[in-house]
């Protein structure tokens, strides 16, 4: 065979070998492809492009080395030992990321929103760089941000959250959780930064909760949470709910650190004027009559309240008795922010268990072919007393929290009952039944 031929195929084989070892780190590339070329292509044209010159190198070295083949192969194996060495060397970034998505992607991911609930009256203004941290991030990660430098004054429990897109996928659960505050009321900074139980958050998200889709009761599917809610209370009190669809779950409860205004940013620093504005805003929204109203008359804050008192839990639960209902379901708030919510046969195989007291009671049923509903809201004094009361004198037995209704819907009394006692609320804030 003619010698310039057989150096032109080994200097062929020499960029084929080096082209097979380009495609062994292709798997690694994780690319953003934004032209009409992909740049993969520009990698392989540049390694053909280097096949004529390797043969003007092998032509020099045969003429160097008196066409010795030892000479060739050695040359040969350097320019494929040079190419190896540079591929690896120019890939040590896409082989970190081909290595993060790879945990991305086993990586367990739920659909879910993120936000920051208050309690009625207590705003707070959110600042910068808070935020639910997430160790595991993907090359395309979907972006969630709390809206920062806002405030916020909603309700416990009921967070107020930041749009995510729908097409943007699932998120991974956040390893820890990072919030910096101003309290107006108490003229005060704070932060957290706080690990979080991960594997609780899992198996919320795994058990998932149960969801009416019709509104008739009729079809009733296994749903998701999708919402993790950071609760903010005076005093630098902070609790972790997730949610949906009037399901609400706390997870742990945090106690962050006070700030001095030296250590913060010259943009996250509260203006007197701001503050007087919020602290002065007595609007009453149509859609939100009560949660904006910030009116204290100089009462004390009841510093703890929201993690001590609204936490302390009882044996109990509700028993409704039967007057012609069929389909139901039982929803009722705790003032802890919890929410739990009961379909049909399970309202009335309810068990008792350790509860925070409740708020309100929303009852939803059919009889005589109509759908009504009945709305029950307790006065807090009264509900933390009755119970209170009842368990000091009956600790070790579990309680009823009974409602009954009459046939025609016209009459309704609430009371609690253990085997040794009964105790009837009388200072209901609200009890209304309606037909929906």
């Amino acid at each position: 065979m003619n010698y310039y031929l057989k150096l032109f195929l080994l200097a062929t084989g020499v960029g084929l070998f080096n082209l097979l070892i380009y495609f062994f780190f292709l798997r690694f590339q994780i690319v953003h492809n934004s032209s009409y070329v992909p740049q993969e292509l520009l990698v392989i044209a540049l390694i053909l492009l280097a096949i004529p010159i390797q043969f003007l190198v092998l032509l020099l070295m045969g003429w160097v080395f008196n066409k010795e083949a030892l000479a060739f192969n050695i040359t040969a194996i350097c320019f494929m030992i040079t190419c190896a060495i540079t591929l690896w060397a120019t890939s040590r970034e896409e082989r970190a990321r081909y290595s993060n998505e790879r945990v991305y992607q086993q990586t367990e991911k739920y659909d879910y929103q993120q936000g920051i609930a208050t309690p009625e009256g207590y705003p707070i203004q959110l600042l910068s760089e808070s935020r639910f941290v997430m160790s595991v991030k993907g090359d395309r990660n979907p972006v969630t941000l709390l809206e920062t430098q806002k405030v916020y004054s909603n309700q416990w429990g009921n967070g107020e959250t930041t749009f995510k897109s729908s097409d943007e996928g699932p998120i991974v659960i956040p390893d820890s959780l990072k919030l910096y505050w101003y309290s107006f009321l108490e003229n005060k900074y704070y932060s957290l930064n706080t690990k979080l139980n991960k594997s609780k958050i899992s198996e919320y998200f795994k058990q998932g909760l149960k969801h009416d889709v019709s509104g008739k009761l009729d079809q009733i599917i296994q749903s998701n949470y999708n919402e993790l809610i950071a609760g903010i209370a005076p005093g630098g009190d902070v609790v972790l709910w997730i949610s949906s669809f009037n399901d609400t779950r706390e997870i742990e409860v945090f106690k962050a650190k006070e700030l001095s205004i030296d250590q913060l940013k010259d943009y996250d620093i509260v203006t007197d004027e701001i503050r007087q504005q919020v602290l002065h805003d007595t609007c009453l929204c149509e859609d939100n009559v009560q949660f904006r109203k910030i009116v204290h008359n100089n009462r004390p804050i009841p510093f703890g309240t929201w993690t001590s008192k609204y936490r302390k839990k009882n044996n109990w639960r509700i028993t409704i008795n039967d007057f012609g209902q069929t389909k139901a379901k039982l929803m009722f708030r705790l003032f802890n922010g919890e929410r739990y919510q009961f379909f049909n046969e399970e309202i009335t195989q309810q068990q008792y268990q350790p509860l925070a007291i409740p708020d309100y009671i929303n009852f939803t049923f059919f009889k005589d072919g109509k759908k009504h509903n009945a709305y029950l809201e307790f006065e807090e004094n009264e509900v933390f007393r009755l119970f209170d009361q009842i368990t000091t004198q009956h600790p070790n037995e579990p309680i009823d929290l009974v409602l009954n209704i009459s046939p025609d819907l016209k009459q309704t009394s609430i009371k609690l009952q253990t085997k040794s006692d009964t105790l009837y609320f009388e200072n209901m804030l609200k009890v209304d039944i309606y037909t929906k």
